[in-house]
């Protein structure tokens, strides 16, 4: 008889970051559960769809001899997270392959898989670097949604991060996501990725980017290394591994500009909360037929008009007045909804615009701290 005790909060914090590559449903069965891996009085539980894994450590009450149990998640998850326990004990018999859980006054027996079907989950031989993962997950909000989904264009439905030398001999790290109808570039400044195989970028599946920022949401510096086309990312308690997608990205730079040509342009000024309200109220004629917010935005002077127009027939316009216009009149229609998106993740309180003279040129937004230059591109809607 193994006999394991825990306490109850390590034990729920462990299953939490476990939680998240957990399938309810999986044609390998034993992949909705936790394996249990212990000895002494250290304990690993691990848990993988085959996409993502996650090892998350925690301490035992008492020292015991090696072994493994395979727990169904969902069952120790809803106990731990339901006990008034200050505890929780494991009873587990190899022989009936049932699990006895006491938790205070709550007695449960939970049928097991067999250990032996849980996949092998090994570590890389490649050397982990230190990084700054605080700052990739604080900054990752700017290109989240500018990925496609991953049911229509896997290549694009993640974010490339890949380091850049620029042409003054300074490098950045730039973070890429597109959906072929915009682009999000997010350069990094006085951010360090001493990694190698970032120098050809690699690509995050959106999916996967999406659980780093909730299990290191708390953590400021990360391991990680990049081995087989996966990436490992750990700290003393959890280590996360995420299989990568192929690079297939067109080169971005050449696309945007250089920082220069980019700072060269003119750009209008528009202060971002009177530009979100404007948005709102001219997009009330569209309904959820029109499959695109088809908006132009008409600059004159310090004027902006913007108009819409329904599949149905309905019209709309409204103005603002802005703190900097262009030397000459500009117009660009695109989708409403893209423009939002990523007015919603400016910082600052002007959004500076950038629309082009020549026509059905891509309206572009930038946004410039110490820390990073940000640049979105929005395609034209010809109209």
């Amino acid at each position: 008889m193994i006999k394991l005790t825990f306490k109850k909060d390590e034990l729920l914090k462990a299953l939490d970051y476990c939680s998240s590559c957990v399938e309810k449903k999986h044609p390998m069965v034993v992949l909705t559960s936790v394996l249990f891996s212990f000895k002494d009085k250290e304990c690993t539980l691990s848990a993988t769809n085959l996409e993502i894994t996650v090892l998350a450590k925690v301490n035992l009450e008492e020292s015991v001899e090696e072994g493994k149990i395979a727990v169904p998640a969902r069952s120790i998850h809803d106990i731990c997270r339901l006990s008034r326990a200050e505890k929780i004990i494991f009873k587990y018999g190899e022989s009936n392959n049932v699990l006895d859980i006491t938790a205070d006054k709550s007695e449960y027996k939970v049928p097991c898989f067999n250990p032996s079907d849980f996949p092998e989950i090994s570590d890389t031989s490649k050397e982990y670097k230190p990084v700054k993962i605080s700052k990739l997950i604080s900054f990752y909000k700017k290109v989240q949604f500018s990925m496609t989904e991953n049911y229509m264009t896997k290549a694009y439905s993640g974010v490339l991060i890949i380091k850049i030398k620029n042409d003054d001999g300074t490098e950045t790290v730039d973070m890429v996501t597109t959906d072929i109808h915009r682009l999000s570039v997010l350069m990094l400044k006085n951010f360090t990725l001493d990694i190698p195989e970032f120098e050809n970028g690699i690509v995050i599946p959106g999916k996967n980017f999406a659980e780093i920022t909730k299990i290191f949401a708390e953590v400021e510096d990360a391991l990680v290394a990049i081995d087989d086309e996966k990436m490992f990312i750990k700290n003393e308690n959890v280590t996360f591994i995420s299989r990568l997608f192929k690079n297939e990205f067109p080169k971005h730079r050449p696309i945007i500009g250089n920082y220069d040509v980019l700072n060269g342009k003119e750009f209008a000024i528009v202060n971002r909360k009177e530009l979100i309200e404007a948005i709102k109220r001219v997009v009330i004629v569209l309904n959820s037929e029109d499959k695109m917010w088809v908006s132009k935005y008409f600059f004159n002077g310090n004027v902006l008009k913007l108009t819409a127009n329904s599949n149905t027939g309905g019209t709309s316009t409204d103005e603002i007045v802005i703190e900097k216009g262009f030397s000459t009149e500009r117009s660009v229609a695109v989708n409403a909804k893209y423009f939002l998106d990523v007015i919603n993740v400016i910082d600052d309180n002007n959004v500076n615009v950038i629309v082009d003279e020549a026509a059905n040129k891509p309206m572009t937004l930038k946004e410039e701290t110490d820390d990073f230059f940000y640049v979105h591109m929005i395609m034209p809607l010809r109209i």
